[in-house]
């Protein structure tokens, strides 16, 4: 908004902003292998489009960033035995991945996370690098990278002190929306109360919140779930040693070195502590699903043996979806387009992914300005 021209004025409900779910997840920059099970290959297409802005978008609100010192190394992938699917059907699928790479960078450029994308893939057999012996058959090397969050938090919020043309208000709850005859009235809570705000345009850029605060507004929407995930981060004296893996597909996982030594770990039947249509009010850090999450991907990664945990809390991940991960027809096999929706004075936007968020930033402020997007 403000490249535009256009003053914005931020509410943010945490003390400081990046402070939910944009820094509770691994940092992945998805290229799409791990929606294996979306047959249509539209989600493919989607993380690749938003991979490829990614950078980009990144370096044209933040300025110059280090990417090679704060990127991960390339991503295995870690076949699961009894799984979704098997080793023949993730190199079929791994390969429509590397041709959408080709196809869209021909068009958006491949700079991703500061390098050149070199879309290949090599099969194989047995575990991968750290894994105990007999947990799989097959592993893919993959050109996936993750990026720490934290660094992104870091160049943004710089990149807000630098502009005035952004206000940013944290420690501000918008508890309710509605329509007035010149736009919208919102209620906001505070420290220091309750006040209400009128303007004539909203971005409702909220996480959980976000549908609430819609319906009040006359733009339902209907069919998402809620879960509860809890970010778990590890540190070990073999940190610095570990390969960045991603277990798929059925029962899923994640190890996630980040320069520095801090360690990303997730076991999602561990992690993921709540399924619903509603969100989970108010949910707290768990050291016990940290605890039993470190011995569970001890078990699978020995490398972690003696590592401790540094820091853990919960987030919600919200998505369009009736059933979890196990259901191979679930929709969060999925996830299609950045969502956008509303009218010219109300624009709900659902980024779906870190990877897609910029890319559907980029397309929001395109639309409340009527101007066309740079990407």
């Amino acid at each position: 908004m403000a490249e535009r021209g256009v003053a914005s004025l931020v509410l943010d409900r945490q003390p400081e902003p990046f402070a939910g779910a944009s820094i509770r997840n691994e940092g992945k920059l998805h290229l799409g292998f791990v929606y294996a099970l979306d047959g249509s290959g539209r989600t493919t297409s989607e993380m690749v489009e938003g991979a490829l802005t990614f950078t980009p978008l990144l370096e044209r609100w933040c300025g110059d960033i280090d990417w090679e010192a704060n990127r991960s190394d390339r991503f295995a992938y870690a076949v699961v035995e009894g799984g979704l699917a098997t080793p023949a059907e993730l190199e079929r699928h791994y390969g429509d991945v590397v041709s959408a790479v080709e196809k869209a960078g021909s068009e958006l450029g491949r700079s991703y996370l500061g390098e050149e994308i070199q879309p290949a893939f090599t099969r194989g057999d047995g575990p991968p690098p750290g894994l105990r012996d007999g947990f799989c058959s097959a592993w893919f090397d993959t050109p996936e990278r993750s990026v720490d969050p934290r660094i992104l938090r870091h160049h943004l919020t710089k990149a807000i002190e630098r502009e005035p043309l952004v206000d940013l208000l944290t420690g501000r709850d918008v508890v309710s929306a509605g329509r007035t005859d010149s736009g919208f009235e919102l209620k906001v809570a505070s420290a220091d109360g309750t006040e209400t705000l009128a303007t004539g345009r909203v971005a409702n850029c909220a996480w959980e919140r976000r549908a609430a605060l819609d319906d009040q507004v006359g733009h339902p929407v209907e069919g998402l779930c809620y879960r509860l995930k809890h970010q778990v981060v590890i540190r070990g004296e073999r940190s610095g040693h570990l390969t960045p893996l991603t277990i798929v597909q059925g029962p899923f996982g994640d190890v996630v070195p980040w320069p520095g030594g801090d360690v990303y770990v997730n076991w999602y039947p561990v992690t993921r502590t709540w399924f619903g249509d509603r969100p989970v009010e108010d949910p707290l850090p768990d050291p016990g699903v940290a605890d039993a999450t470190l011995r569970k991907m001890t078990e699978i990664v020995p490398a972690l043996e003696g590592s401790e945990v540094v820091n853990h809390g919960p987030c919600h991940i919200v998505a369009a979806a009736q059933s979890d991960i196990e259901d191979v027809e679930s929709g969060l096999h999925s996830r299609l387009s950045p969502g956008i929706s509303g009218d010219a004075g109300w624009l709900s936007l659902s980024p779906g992914k870190l990877t897609t968020a910029p890319l559907a930033s980029e397309r929001c402020a395109a639309l409340m300005t009527d101007t066309p997007p740079y990407v």
